[in-house]
């Protein structure tokens, strides 16, 4: 297997296709690679990963308006 590595900002292009699973096997390796040793890139990746989660909830039911508060300020944050 060819083994690359990637920098962070690489990583932070690729984040969202790391968390859907859209990556190819070269590409999702380096990924995995780079997110165990930067906790920066990991930290990021995580908290991508679990908004979309509770988003993906949000679906299922109305969202509270404390919730909608706080999404609006995450979403303003960026």
């Amino acid at each position: 297997m060819n083994k690359r590595n990637i920098d962070c900002e690489q990583a932070l292009r690729q984040i969202f296709e790391y968390i859907d699973h859209e990556l190819g096997e070269t590409d999702h390796e380096a990924m995995h690679r780079h997110l165990e040793t930067c906790k920066g890139c990991f930290s990021r990746m995580e908290f991508e990963r679990r908004l979309k989660e509770k988003v993906g909830a949000l679906r299922e039911e109305k969202p509270t308006e404390k919730v909608t508060e706080r999404i609006k300020g995450l979403l303003k944050g960026f």
